[in-house]
């Protein structure tokens, strides 16, 4: 999953942020019992749902989500909602996870669910990584996986591991850092040259 700046929505004069954080992710899903009918009530043209998911992606009401709370789905302007349906939709897949690809020759991998996909994170982003809710639910799921993959690499510098292949040499220049410091506490260490 690769780091991505938030998706922006342009309707008319009207320009809106849309950031896929985990917290939108969660309350989408339990709202609409599943990632699978939210999506297909986006894709099918769902004023509401459309509202929902934009209200809940840049975390307030816009003159856009106003206008389409109050529109009927036989409202004649609803008819232009065909262009930000498809942004709406990956905007729906960067929550979901869009970039979990699984290539032909990986092995077989545990089917989850969004919910349990989302929870996961969540617990990535307090245990491992020591957020706070505030910051775990404001943050993209994107975020969250890179911030785990920092915090093994930085564990890995710190208190070894396997080094693979084509690794960063700073992970030695950190192994040497970790030894030396170390060394503070070896009474028999008079002076940093003699750190090995």
């Amino acid at each position: 999953m690769r780091l991505q700046a938030d998706s922006e929505l342009v309707i008319g004069h009207e320009s809106i942020r849309l950031r896929p954080t985990l917290g939108a992710a969660f309350r989408l899903e339990q709202k609409y019992h599943g990632f699978h009918n939210l999506f297909n009530a986006v894709a099918s043209g769902s004023v509401s749902a459309l509202s929902d998911v934009i209200k809940e992606g840049c975390g307030q009401t816009s003159a856009l989500t106003d206008y389409l709370d109050s529109s009927s789905e036989h409202d004649p302007l609803v008819i232009s909602l065909d262009l930000i349906i498809p942004q709406v939709c990956t905007f729906l897949l960067a929550l979901a996870g869009d970039e979990l690809v699984i290539k032909d020759d990986s092995p077989t991998i545990e089917q989850i669910t969004f919910l349990e996909y989302h929870t996961r994170l969540y617990r990535l982003a307090t245990g491992w990584l020591g957020w706070s809710p505030e910051i775990a639910w404001a943050a993209t799921p994107a975020e969250i996986l890179e911030a785990q993959k920092g915090r093994v690499e930085m564990l890995k510098a710190v208190f070894g591991g396997k080094q693979e292949d084509g690794a960063d040499e700073t992970i030695t220049d950190l192994r040497s850092a970790r030894d030396r410091l170390n060394a503070l506490g070896d009474s028999s260490v008079t002076d940093m040259r003699d750190v090995p």
